[in-house]
């Protein structure tokens, strides 16, 4: 299979993947790119696609599985600007990357990597918020504690953390909010580490979905166009039960 792609584009994928591990089976079939990876202690998980239309050429007559180490691709990335376009082969065992008159070959790993299975998971209560209000509020609880609550009540959403020293809270009220389903009050808490490595990996998302119950896996869903296509991605994350 050939494709062709800016270097930005095939960047955001990347980023996002190896937010939660570096290890990933990437599927190329007629429709797109899809990529499904879940990271060593099974807490965080991303699901991924990427229409053939957010590449500048995409051509496959048959799905293609590889499965790879994402620094190397990122290596490659890291050789070219982020206006650059980049072009890719699949053939077998090697992935050949072109880019202007330099050309660099990478192998993909001997054993496939497994894509997991996506859980039936469905929370009842969400938030589309900015993702720079999120983020200041991930920052102001890092040297609070290891997590982060959340909390939907009121038609209003809420992030926390506490110590026996320091109390970091965001408040975002109906009125700044995008958009809100507050069926019922709903508060879990997650991991900050992973939370923060996402947001860092989605520098170009401006809204964020955040969907959750009651001490219930975290649904965060962003969207990013580029040329024709949009690009859909998905993060799951397993609660703190404290």
């Amino acid at each position: 299979m050939k494709l062709k792609s800016s270097v930005s584009n095939l960047k955001e994928v990347m980023d996002i993947l190896s937010s939660i591990t570096n290890e990933a089976k990437l599927e190329f079939d007629v429709d797109g790119l899809k990529v499904r990876a879940i990271d060593s202690a099974r807490i965080a998980m991303v699901d991924l696609f990427v229409p053939k239309e957010s590449f500048i050429s995409y051509e496959t007559d048959e799905k293609v599985e590889v499965s790879v180490e994402l620094d190397k691709i990122k290596s490659v990335l890291r050789l070219a600007s982020q206006s650059d376009d980049l072009s890719l082969t699949i053939s077998g065992s090697k992935m050949k990357f072109s880019l202007g008159n330099l050309t660099k070959t990478i192998s993909t790993l001997d054993t496939f990597v497994n894509s997991p299975k996506l859980p039936t998971v469905d929370p009842k209560n969400y938030v589309v918020i900015r993702k720079a209000d999120l983020d200041k509020g991930l920052r102001a609880a890092t040297d609070v504690r290891d997590s982060i609550k959340f909390t939907i009540e009121d038609k209003r959403f809420e992030a926390s953390s506490k110590s026996e020293s320091e109390e970091v809270n965001l408040v975002i009220d109906n009125e700044n909010l995008i958009e809100i389903r507050n069926q019922e009050k709903a508060s879990s808490s997650y991991p900050l580490d992973y939370l923060s490595k996402i947001i860092r990996a989605i520098s170009f998302a401006e809204t964020l979905k955040i969907a959750f119950n009651n001490d219930y896996p975290l649904v965060m869903e962003f969207n990013f166009s580029n040329r024709d296509g949009v690009k859909v991605a998905r993060f799951l994350l397993a609660p703190r039960i404290e």
